[in-house]
């Protein structure tokens, strides 16, 4: 039989029918970004369903792009092997390599390997980096299920535990989400995810350690938390719907920071005019300010013609130009000066500003096309880099999987992420089979279709011993 279907509109159809998929078992990394909260947990268990079922509808493979870290990946790929086989001079014709350097070359110093697992088997998630030397870990019983936090010394190959993180007494399906380093405290924020409930909570513990006090409660609106921010009396945080609030660390109600309306919390006491993390037409919208809410200047952005889904920190912008298919990345500073569009770096998907003014891009991987128009991709390319634009220096993050997948998370902290990390013993392996249509997912009204399709699984072997981590905090400064 022939039914055919786009790879968009299947991958809709997976994504819709994944809603009620239950919670995947063990790490995301090999499969999608990290993310949090109550909206984006739903898409990861829905990317996931996706990546583990993949259609082969009368005989073209619909390949969910989208959702994989990697991008995906059809047609040939140019390995080690393929690139040095003939002897002689390089042939014109040949597909160029991808000029990024691993991390681990780049950067020696900030490129380091930490156990998957602590001790009694619970597994870590990189928050951020505390120094050069030292990493914040979520150690989690189950998925997603914080227990407690600890610091990892990557000089002594060792971690200490700085707090356990309790869930609030009566309260069920509690689930911490972001948490957040200051100069003398860290925080973080949870809510039950899995209700209608309009409540979260704040907790904090001295950066030494010590026992976690729950700083107060908010329902409605106010619990909609985008970003948190500790500073030395106060947590912080910003409204899904714009504001910036704070909380005395000794208790009290909340209050709304004056000035702050349409704001949105990026790292205190830096504030943008642009929510985090939103999809659709707001991705494409361009960050027009950067407000110091410690001293009240607000700095202009200067928008080129021709930009757009611009995000800026302190100095540094990123973007992509309008009208590209190959989503060309664009790097200014603030005032527009030292623009630049930095080669093989794209803008597709997530965030792209971390910590220190560094910016994280994907790498497509493609380098040319054979005498059939088929992609050739460059099977050694890194799956992302992260970009100095002061020195102009890229580091690739990741490791590419020959399948087309791979993946790598960034720290869950609040603030752009200070470390990234993957595991580079994992691999993805695909078992295809045949199987009645009718067990095919479908949209909504389309005929049920008869006879028999290929369903593939892509399930992730080997890895779970040890993350490579990048810690930005390591690198050497630039500016």
């Amino acid at each position: 039989m022939t039914y055919d279907r786009s790879e968009a509109e299947l991958a809709r159809t997976l994504t819709g029918a994944a809603d009620a998929a239950p919670p995947p078992v063990g790490d995301l990394l090999a499969a999608v970004h990290r993310r949090r909260g109550r909206r984006t947990r739903r898409r990861v268990q829905s990317a996931l369903a996706v990546a583990g079922v993949i259609a082969v509808i009368g005989g073209g493979t619909a390949v969910a792009r989208g959702f994989f870290s990697s991008g995906g990946g059809e047609g040939q790929t140019l390995s080690a092997a393929t690139a040095t086989a003939s002897a002689g001079p390089t042939d014109a014709a040949e597909p160029r390599r991808v000029a990024i350097r691993p991390a681990a070359e780049v950067w020696p110093a900030a490129v380091t390997k930490i156990p998957v697992k602590a001790a009694d088997g619970w597994r870590y998630r990189p928050v951020t980096g505390l120094s050069a030397t030292e990493l914040l870990l979520v150690a989690e019983s189950s998925f997603e299920k914080a227990g407690r936090l600890e610091v990892y010394d990557t000089a002594a190959g060792r971690s200490t535990v700085l707090t356990d993180m309790p869930a609030p007494e009566g309260v069920k399906g509690y689930y911490v989400q972001d948490v957040e380093a200051g100069s003398e405290y860290i925080a973080w924020w949870g809510e039950t995810p899995n209700n209608s409930d309009k409540w979260a909570d704040f907790w904090v513990v001295p950066r030494a350690g010590g026992t976690a006090k729950q700083v107060g409660q908010v329902t409605g609106d106010l619990s909609e938390v985008e970003r948190i921010g500790v500073t030395a009396d106060s947590v912080v945080w910003s409204a899904a719907g714009g504001g910036i609030y704070r909380m005395p660390l000794a208790g009290g109600s909340p209050e709304k920071i004056a000035g702050t309306d349409g704001l949105h919390l990026m790292s205190w006491p830096w504030a943008v005019d642009v929510a985090k993390g939103r999809e659709g037409e707001d991705e494409q919208k361009n960050q027009t300010k950067v407000v110091n809410l410690e001293t009240g200047q607000a700095a202009e952005v200067n928008v080129p013609d021709g930009v757009q889904g611009l995000r800026c920190g302190p100095v540094w912008c990123f973007g992509k130009e309008k009208d590209q298919e190959n989503n060309a990345s664009v790097v200014q500073r603030v005032d527009g000066s030292d623009r630049k569009s930095p080669p093989d770096l794209s803008t597709w998907g997530g965030e792209h500003s971390l910590a220190r003014g560094f910016g994280l891009f994907q790498v497509s991987g493609v380098v040319g096309r054979d005498a059939r128009g088929e992609e050739i991709e460059d099977g050694q390319a890194p799956l992302a880099a992260v970009y100095d634009p002061v020195t102009g220096t890229t580091a690739g993050i990741g490791k590419r999987d020959p399948s087309g997948g791979g993946g790598y998370g960034t720290g869950t902290s609040s603030s752009p992420a200070s470390v990234l990390y993957w595991d580079e013993g994992q691999r993805q392996v695909e078992v295809c089979r045949k199987v009645d249509a009718t067990s095919v997912p479908r949209a909504p009204g389309e005929p049920v279709p008869t006879g028999k399709v290929t369903s593939c699984t892509t399930t992730v072997e080997g890895g779970g011993k040890e993350y490579t981590v990048v810690n930005l905090l390591a690198v050497p400064p630039s500016e």
